[in-house]
Formats: C-alpha cells, structure tokens, sequence
C-alpha cells in the first residue's frame, strides 16, 4: 500500500505542475524528496528513500465579491505536506494563508474538515483548490474595507515559527522529564514529549525559543539525541494559531489496559493532529491504530 500511495503522489504532484507552470506557481520544498520518492518505486525495500517527505507549495488566485457587490482578486498560497499515507490512509497536511488580506479564523476550521473529507479521491489537492476558490470570500474580515485590511496586514510583523521533533535513545531520569517540561513553560513552547525507550521530544513557537530549547536539551548529557524532523513557517501570530498543532506542552505517556507500551496509541495520538507521517520516521513502518477489542 505504501509504495500505491506513493505512485498516486507523485502522479498528482505530475499534475499539479502542469496545471500551475507559470514561474513561481509551484514550488517543491526539496527536490531531492522527489527523486528519492521516484527511487524507492524501483527499490521499494529501501524504506530510508521515504526519510524526507513530499512537501510544496502553489500560489493562486481566487474571485471574491465585497460587500460592495466590486469583483476582486485575491492572491493565496497552498502548503502541502504529504504524509507516507496519503492518499489510501490519511489526509494531507495542508494549510492556506492569503497573500493580500486577513481570512477569518473560521476558515481553518472548515478548510480541515474539508480537507478530511477529501482524501480518498486522487485528485484531493485539485479539488481542496476548488473548495477553497469558490468558498474563501465567506471568511473575509472586513472586505468593505479591504484597502485597511490589505495595509494592515502589510504592515503586519511576521514571525518565524518552529516545529521539531527529537529522537532520543530512551528518556528515564526524573531530572530530565523536570528538565524537559520546564524549559518549555520558560520558553512558551507547545507540543509533547513522551518518556521511555525511545523517547520523543517535540516542541513548536518562535524559532528563536525553540532554538533556545535545543540548545538547552543539548548542554546535557544524552546516549542519544537527534533531530528527526525539523520545520519552518513565517506567520503573523494570529495566523499561527490556527496552524500550530499544540495547545500546550506536556508529558505523554502511551500504554495500554495492561500498562505496557503501546504505538497505536501514540500513532492514534500524532495522527489526530495531523502528525501520522512522524511514527515512520521514528520507527520505519508505517502506524496502525489500536485494536478495539
């Protein structure tokens, strides 16, 4: 199934840049990710070729009437990142941002839900497009005074944000949960880490906190520690409420009725935001969710 998803991928990405070719319309994040992708449909046994995942972005534009019944253009950007499981499993992880002017944050909302009800067709980025033309004039702030908005929100400061998820080679020192937990609060960080053999630390915020607690994980002594996924995004902060993942920061702990460990219920956990594309990078194998039974 894995390999399936990954041949509708990169057939639909096909179509994608033939449809926005103009310069700047599509941008891939990494281009490599596409040649390893492309790769592993020969070497499918090399799962390391699906490290990095297939991630872009495509700027468009979209008609919208104001309240003056006046006909404009708005300018938007898609980024795309798709999980090893898409489309078969999972949605894409996708979020908008206009280029020209404020959305509502309602527009998030039902952007996700259309998003989760569009995955299981081939073409679920054309048609998320589509959705989003014909519905994004609903979620305008104000479009009877768009020249305020569009002044506003040029003079807007953004802010980079970071996501990062650690890999450790297992997290048992009660000084080290302390640790880990503290420094997030310092450092209004959210996200989660989860103690055990392996341990898994994430954290997002601004980038300049987040490398502050990088720093701060690393001036102790670890057997192991690495980054195994790291992201950036410029948003003004109003916008990155609506795309951060996390609420707050705190320690997870996944077992079962039985008290033992149990990975559907973390890959159940990283699924509901989104996340499900991590546990391969984690573990190497693609998530199941836990049995019902």
């Amino acid at each position: 199934m894995e390999r399936e998803n990954i041949e509708k991928q990169l057939f639909e990405i096909e179509v994608l840049q033939s449809i926005y070719s103009n310069s700047n319309e599509f941008t891939l994040d990494n281009e490599d990710a596409l040649y390893e992708a492309q790769a592993y449909l020969s070497q499918p046994e090399d799962k390391t070729l699906l490290d990095r995942k297939l991630g872009f972005s495509i700027k468009f534009s979209a008609d919208c009437i104001d309240e003056k019944e006046n006909e404009n253009k708005i300018l938007l950007e898609l980024v795309c990142r798709l999980p090893s499981s898409y489309p078969l499993l999972s949605p894409p992880d996708i979020f908008v941002r206009s280029l020209s002017i404020k959305l509502d944050r309602n527009f998030s909302e039902e952007l996700s839900n259309c998003v989760k009800s569009s995955h299981d067709n081939d073409s679920a980025i054309i048609n998320i497009i589509e959705w989003i033309k014909d519905n994004v004039s609903r979620f305008i702030n104000g479009t009877s005074e768009k020249k305020n908005v569009q002044n506003e929100s040029s003079n807007s400061e953004k802010k980079i944000y970071e996501r990062v998820f650690f890999y450790s080679h297992h997290i048992f020192s009660s000084e080290k949960r302390r640790c880990i937990y503290q420094w997030a609060q310092e450092l209004n960080l959210e996200g989660f880490f989860m103690p055990g053999k392996p341990g898994i630390i994430c954290v997002e915020g601004e980038r300049t906190n987040v490398q502050s607690y990088c720093a701060k994980l690393r001036s102790v002594p670890w057997q192991k520690l690495q980054i195994k996924e790291s992201q950036c995004f410029e948003f003004e902060p109003e916008e990155w409420k609506s795309v951060k993942k996390f609420a707050n920061f705190e320690e997870k702990i996944f077992t079962s009725n039985n008290q033992t460990f149990d990975l559907g219920l973390l890959f159940a956990f990283l699924k509901e935001k989104n996340l499900d594309y991590i546990f391969t990078l984690y573990f190497g194998v693609d998530g199941k969710l836990p049995s019902t039974n």
